[in-house]
C-alpha cells in the first residue's frame, strides 16, 4: 500500500540523513520533502510566529524552508496545501534518546507538531555507539538501518491499523502512538546485520553543575564520577552539564530494561511510543478537586 509521505527533519534540507530517506522510502512510497534551508538542531518544537515572516522555495530536493522544523509542518499543511498519511522526520545525524532531549530536539518537535495538527509521524535519528557527536562525513548507506526500521514500522501500521490507503487519510501508527521516537545504530554497526527492535521509554537522568565566571570550576566532591572540567569558558554565570551522554559513551548506564538509551548502548533500534498530549491525569482528567494550604487534595465526592 501507498502511503503520502511528508519528509522533514532538523539538520536541514542538504543533510544527507534526509537525502538517505528520502531515496529509501521513495522506493515504496510517494514522498514530499519540506525541510529548513539551514540546519535547525535543538530548537525543539518552536513555532514562527507573527513577528517573523516564513518563506519557502521549490528546489530539486524538495521545499526549503526558512524556518523551524515544526514551520515546516505547517508550511506543508497551510501554505501548500498537503494532506500526507504520515509525517517522517530525519534521519538525524546522532541520536535524539532521554526525556530531556524530548522537547530539545528539532526532529521530535517537527513530529510532535505533525500530532498536535492530526497527523501521526515517526522520528528517527542514527547513532554511532561510542561516537558522539556522529562524524559529518557520513554517507547515504550509514543509514540504511535508520530507513529500513520507519519502512518496518510503516508497514506494520498499514497491516494492523491503518485506513483504506487513499491520500489524507492518516494511517495509525504501532503501540497506540501519536508520534514514535526511533533511535537506529549506524549500518556498519555489528548489530545491524541482526537487529533487535525494543520498545523503550526515554531515559531520565539529567543534573546541572553551575559554574561562576573566573573559576576554575565546582570543588571535587561537588563533580560526580567521570566528569571532567577545565577552566571555565565563556562569560556566563552558569553552564548546564550532564552525565548522561558522558555515561553513554562509555557504554555504562545504569537505567532500567527497556530505556531508549540503554538500548543505544546495547545497538538495538529503540521505538518509543510518545503522546502528543503528555498528560499523566489519565480517567481522572475532568474532576474537580479541593486545593488549598493545609487541606488535602481531594476531588468532589471523596
Amino acid at each position: 500500500m501507498t502511503l503520502e509521505i511528508l519528509l522533514t527533519n532538523d539538520d536541514g534540507i542538504d543533510a544527507v540523513g534526509i537525502r538517505a530517506l528520502s531515496d529509501a522510502l521513495s522506493r515504496e512510497h510517494d514522498v514530499t520533502v519540506v525541510a529548513p534551508k539551514r540546519n535547525q538542531s535543538g530548537v525543539g518544537g518552536a513555532r514562527s510566529w507573527w513577528e517573523t515572516t516564513v518563506e519557502y522555495a521549490e528546489t530539486d530536493a524538495g521545499y526549503a524552508v526558512e524556518g523551524t522544523p515544526a514551520d515546516c509542518v505547517a508550511v506543508a499543511e497551510v501554505a501548500l496545501g498537503l494532506d500526507p498519511d504520515v509525517v517522517v522526520s530525519g534521519c538525524n545525524h546522532g541520536p535524539n534518546i532521554g526525556a530531556h532531549i524530548l522537547g530539545q530536539s528539532g526532529t521530535v518537535g517537527a513530529a510532535m507538531e505533525a500530532a498536535f495538527l492530526g497527523t501521526p509521524a515517526v522520528a528517527v535519528s542514527l547513532y554511532d555507539r561510542g561516537n558522539l557527536p556522529v562524524p559529518p562525513t557520513l554517507d547515504a548507506e550509514d543509514f540504511a538501518l535508520a530507513a529500513e526500521a520507519v519502512l518496518d514500522l510503516l508497514d506494520r501500521a498499514e497491516g494492523d491499523d491503518a485506513s483504506d490507503g487513499d491520500s489524507g487519510d492518516s494511517v495509525a501508527l504501532p503501540f497506540g502512538a501519536d508520534v514514535l521516537n526511533v533511535n537506529a545504530p549506524a549500518a556498519d554497526d555489528e548489530a545491524a546485520s541482526d537487529p533487535t527492535y525494543r520498545i523503550t521509554e526515554p531515559a531520565r537522568g539529567f543534573d546541572v553543575i553551575e559554574f561562576r565566571p573566573g573559576e576554575e570550576g565546582p570543588e571535587a566532591e561537588d563533580v560526580p564520577e567521570g566528569w571532567e572540567f577545565g577552566e571555565r569558558r565563556g562569560e556566563m554565570g552558569m553552564e548546564l552539564r550532564d552525565r548522561f551522554w558522558r555515561e553513554f559513551l562509555r557504554g555504562d548506564v545504569a537505567d532500567d530494561p527497556g530505556s531508549d538509551r540503554l538500548a543505544a548502548v546495547e545497538g538495538e533500534v529503540s521505538v518509543s511510543p510518545l503522546s502528543s498530549s503528555r498528560s499523566v491525569a489519565g480517567d481522572r482528567a475532568g474532576e474537580v478537586v479541593a486545593v488549598g494550604a493545609g487541606t488535602p487534595l481531594r476531588t468532589d465526592g471523596e
